[in-house]
């Protein structure tokens, strides 16, 4: 009878470092997982103590609701309570007819014991992308998450009051359905919103955040949350595209409609541009005439943006939009003008007949325009530009 050498004992995996295993582990479902406990102490060992887990649940893999629950809970029972330092939770319903998560809950609330530093949440999409939002209604407490995404989510006011989270940093949501008046955390640095969120149609979502330096709001439903003062700002991205809670049906602000979007505008200070006037770098995108009210009444309020180095704006603008921001914005650099179709263009120069100009944009180094085709409008955006003190040799121009 042959001996075993002390390779094939081992086996497959025997000569693997502790890192490696780690870093295999860190990739596995967490029904693999949990199998490789049985493979020998060693995988049991590294796979309680890994620091990134990846918990995804979804119906086709776990079709009965029973299975979930089970699983869920031997999971945080193998496992104890062992520090996480990332975490990937994809839930999915317990039942088909309460249309419940309380299992992901419990997952959640798991990862937030072991005092997990990124938490990455969303619930799974059935076979025709559809699915049902996780009501999220408590507050999240932890003294050492740092990075939260949530995604296909609906939250509630007490969940976006972060102040129990002291050390959270970055905070993405995708696809949620954001019911509050106020998002508030003094901690949080990093901010966005992308893949269409949901906002409410009355009221504009007010954002405290004293401390935040970056700022992204993608296309979303509903009227455009509002920040409050940010000191800090460095970097903000808005795109407003196809959303008509910030048209008007008169075709001014405060019109005769009682149900128009345009009586939710605050009178002073505006919505979004006296909270983002601090920043160094800023962009502001829209293309239809619905969107561009928003920016324009704001204009209307003259924010100062005398930080603001570099500036990018799509076709919402007029030369008098234009003239109004150049005025505002002592230190900037480089400005950056996305002019879409020749038709946009047009509506963005028809009212820019004739500009006083006072001022000379003496800090403006390079201005770049971004075009389809070289034309009449273009020129007489090229002119105004020459109002303000800019050489031709300052300017490029790309046709796309």
């Amino acid at each position: 009878m042959h001996k075993k050498t002390a390779a094939s004992s081992k086996g497959h995996f025997g000569h693997l470092t502790d890192d490696l295993l780690r870093h295999v582990l860190s990739f596995l479902p967490v029904a693999d997982a949990l199998q490789t406990c049985v493979l020998d102490t060693r995988w049991r060992d590294h796979w309680r103590r890994a620091t990134s887990l990846l918990l995804i649940f979804d119906q086709s893999s776990f079709p009965s609701s029973e299975r979930f629950k089970q699983l869920a809970k031997l999971f945080i029972h193998l496992r104890g309570n062992s520090p996480l330092d990332k975490c990937k939770i994809v839930g999915c319903l317990d039942d088909e007819e309460e249309r419940t998560y309380k299992n992901t809950m419990l997952l959640i609330e798991y990862a937030l014991k072991c005092q997990v530093k990124e938490l990455l949440l969303s619930v799974a999409v059935d076979e025709d992308f559809e699915f049902e939002p996780l009501i999220l209604d408590v507050p999240l407490i932890s003294q050492h998450l740092k990075i939260l995404h949530l995604e296909r989510f609906e939250l509630k006011r007490s969940t976006l009051n972060f102040s129990r989270c002291s050390v959270l940093e970055d905070l993405k949501m995708q696809h949620c359905n954001i019911d509050a008046r106020r998002i508030s955390s003094k901690s949080l640095k990093r901010l966005c919103f992308t893949n269409f969120c949901f906002f409410p149609e009355e009221f504009h979502i007010r954002i405290f955040v004293p401390g935040l330096i970056s700022l992204q709001l993608d296309d979303h439903n509903g009227l455009t949350p509002s920040p409050e003062y940010m000191p800090s700002l460095e970097t903000a991205y808005v795109c407003l595209h196809n959303n008509f809670y910030h048209s008007c049906r008169g075709n001014l602000q405060d019109c005769e409609y009682d149900d128009c979007s345009c009586h939710a505008y605050p009178v002073d200070q505006g919505v979004l541009l006296h909270g983002l006037s601090n920043a160094v770098n800023l962009e502001l995108i829209g293309d239809t005439y619905t969107e561009l009210l928003i920016y324009r009444w704001d204009l209307e309020c003259c924010p100062i943006f005398d930080k603001l180095k570099t500036l990018s704006l799509s076709e919402w603008f007029t030369t008098i939009d234009l003239l109004c921001i150049l005025q505002h914005s002592p230190v900037l650099e480089v400005l950056t003008l996305k002019l879409d179709s020749t038709k946009k263009l047009v509506r963005a120069t028809e009212l820019e007949e004739k500009v006083e100009q006072s001022f000379v944009c003496s800090h403006l180094k390079v201005v770049n325009i971004e075009c389809r085709k070289v034309d009449e409008r273009v020129h007489k955006i090229l002119k105004f530009l020459s109002q303000c003190g800019i050489l031709r040799d300052q300017i490029s121009i790309t046709e796309q």
